[in-house]
């Protein structure tokens, strides 16, 4: 048996494809692994020592990869079994923090350790920070008592969590928009609306498009937005956003990311249309159309004067852009930039823009 090998592409995918998972709702085997190694995953993101966490990210890794290889020994020179923890790092883990916004740190992990070091208790009696390396060993062997890959998984994606959560600690520059052809606007809107977000990113990009529409059409619309997690009927909201001219209600949206369907939409008929009075009413939607049942429905309202429309945030904000100019492209742009840049937007989909916006401006 020689060394064992590190495929990095699989590598980088990995960590790709765990951080997904990781920013969505976490499997219950995740939260009960953060749950049971609670102090050590707090020793270990809390201290001032960034490359013990890059350490065992790589370690993970390698232990996906290859379960006989030994994951306490990043050195080629240590035996057939070991791993190149120095080159694992360079071309993998470290890029993949950087990309992700998430602190890690300037050189080689190793760097911190002396030449040909072992994660071994061996090792504590030279280190500064020797909590922070007992927490890192005890990490490692988490990883040595599982077998299988997706048990190594939901390692990898418990730690991808937590370093999700150190980078809300810390501060995430957003990615202005400069020029966007139409092609890559809508290439920008469809990625950066499938990050989960619990509503919150299809809200903002509603908002930005009708708000730009008030701002240079003078408009002369004031437009109410709900708190994401508050419920239209305990408020009394007609919608997610509601739009006002003249003191009356111009026109009640409602975003969603979950399926329209006629029962759907009787419902906000009767809790939210007919009891504000809204003769204009649009569904706001993602990624799934609205079923046959509801655009039947909607007919039946039509009879009755109210007005129910659907609309996809892609297809409508395209259109809206089609018809303006350069300028009014750039006061849209200015608006997103505003909303996704706030205080309270979390570092995740802060993270998500950046990604959504360069894919698109390569394209």
């Amino acid at each position: 048996m020689g060394l064992t090998p590190i495929d990095y592409e699989q590598a980088k995918a990995l960590l790709n494809n765990s951080y997904e998972k990781a920013a969505q709702e976490l499997p219950a085997a995740v939260t009960q692994y953060i749950t049971d190694n609670k102090d050590a995953l707090d020793t270990i993101f809390s201290s001032k020592t960034q490359s013990y966490r890059e350490v065992l990210l790589g370690c993970a890794v390698a232990r996906y990869q290859d379960r006989s290889c030994n994951i306490r020994h990043p050195y080629v020179k240590q035996g057939e079994d070991a791993f190149n923890g120095r080159t694992l790092d360079e071309k993998a883990v470290n890029p993949f923090l950087f990309s992700k916004q998430i602190p890690c740190s300037k050189g080689p992990y190793l760097a911190t350790f002396r030449r040909n070091v072992t994660f071994t208790e061996d090792t504590r009696d030279g280190l500064r920070d020797k909590e922070g390396f007992d927490a890192l060993l005890s990490l490692i062997s988490t990883l040595e008592a599982v077998s299988e890959s997706d048990e190594v998984e939901t390692i990898i994606i418990a730690l991808l969590k937590c370093f999700i959560d150190l980078r809300e600690q810390s501060i995430v520059r957003l990615v202005p928009i400069r020029r966007l052809r139409i092609d890559q606007y809508r290439m920008f809107l469809n990625k950066l609306q499938h990050r989960q977000s619990g509503g919150l990113i299809p809200m903002l990009l509603t908002d930005a498009v009708f708000s730009t529409i008030n701002g240079q059409m003078n408009a002369g619309w004031t437009i109410e937005r709900q708190e994401i997690n508050a419920a239209d009927g305990a408020t009394g909201a007609p919608g997610d956003i509601t739009i006002y001219k003249d003191g009356a209600i111009f026109k009640a949206i409602e975003v969603t990311e979950r399926p329209i369907d006629g029962s759907r939409v009787d419902s906000t008929f009767s809790t939210k249309i007919t009891l504000n009075n809204a003769a204009e009413y649009l569904f706001v939607y993602t990624n799934d159309l609205p079923r046959e049942n509801a655009l039947e429905r909607a007919k039946a309202y039509f009879a009755q004067g109210y007005d129910i429309n659907f609309a996809s945030i892609t297809d409508l904000t395209i259109h809206i852009l089609l018809s303006g100019d350069e300028a009014f492209r750039t006061a849209y742009n200015e608006r997103m930039f505003e909303l996704f840049n706030a205080q309270d937007v979390q570092a995740t989909i802060k993270v998500a823009w950046n990604d959504a916006l360069t894919e698109a401006m390569q394209a």
